[in-house]
């Protein structure tokens, strides 16, 4: 298992960092519709949609991707408010409120929320692409960071679970780890890495601005992955798709990535609007 783990993160990373380096950024925008499109196909699927419904939301969101590429006038700027607004208060209201009761909505109104979500991620990352290489991976290291924070402080820490009903491996020592080391990533990032996302927030709100921030993006990411292991098991499946060998689906890869990316990028919105 760990080998298939390794080989296919190697082959992913084959393909997706010359493409981030070298595609246009329209190009660019173009694979990330197809990524998030196929991960809410997988969420789709653990919506306990009638036949075929959950293809319905996918080809809506490339179709309608693909119209705001070639339109040339809507830029993802224009976009971002109006659906990373609504994304971004249900991840920090409505999602960490349907976990406390240990129930998310499947259905239609299930299908509303993932096609929202997908849709705030893929101009998220369309936004930040535009802002710079190195802004979009300083945002997605948030993720990255969060996680292998999460990781080592779980396995050396943990004892009080989080959320055993759910996911009986998260641990409160992780969340913990995740927000630590992250804030030494976002302090690190705000002194030497003068285009990154921690160094934009840091400027337009000071150190405490930064801080909170960093903290806010970290607990989503905590509640997005919290939210993930629900759906699946409330769809009695271990893995949301079978595309990466020994990773599951692409939303297994990349469920707290949706939600983190409109809450970081809107934050720098509001902080700077000029700045988009």
């Amino acid at each position: 298992m760990l080998i298939t783990r390794v080989i296919t993160a190697a082959v992913l990373l084959g393909i997706l960092v010359p493409w981030a380096l070298w595609s246009s950024s329209l190009g660019f925008a173009a694979g990330c519709l197809l990524i998030c499109a196929w991960c809410l196909k997988e969420w789709s699927s653990l919506l306990s949609l009638p036949p075929g419904a959950d293809w319905g939301a996918p080809v809506a969101l490339l179709i309608s991707g693909l119209l705001w590429l070639l339109d040339g006038w809507t830029l993802p700027s224009d976009l971002l408010p109006w659906l990373a607004i609504p994304a971004a208060l249900a991840w920090l209201a409505w999602v960490p409120w349907r976990i406390s009761l240990v129930k998310t909505p499947r259905g239609w109104w299930g299908l509303l929320f993932a096609l929202l979500a997908c849709a705030a991620a893929f101009v998220s990352l369309w936004e930040a692409r535009l802002q710079g290489l190195a802004f979009l991976l300083s945002v997605l290291l948030l993720v990255w960071i969060a996680d292998t924070g999460a990781y080592f402080s779980g396995r050396a820490f943990g004892r009080a679970k989080l959320a055993p009903s759910i996911s009986p491996g998260k641990t409160w020592a992780g969340v913990v780890g995740a927000v630590v080391l992250n804030l030494a990533y976002a302090v690190s990032a705000t002194l030497y890495w003068p285009d990154s996302w921690p160094h934009l927030v840091s400027w337009a709100t000071g150190w405490l601005g930064l801080a909170a921030a960093t903290v806010l993006v970290t607990l989503v990411a905590v509640w997005a992955d919290l939210h993930q292991s629900l759906l699946k098991r409330q769809a009695g499946v271990k893995d949301s798709g079978r595309l990466l060998p020994g990773h599951g689906g692409v939303f297994d890869r990349i469920d707290a990535l949706i939600a983190v990316l409109p809450v970081a990028l809107l934050a720098l919105w509001w902080a700077e609007p000029s700045g988009f």
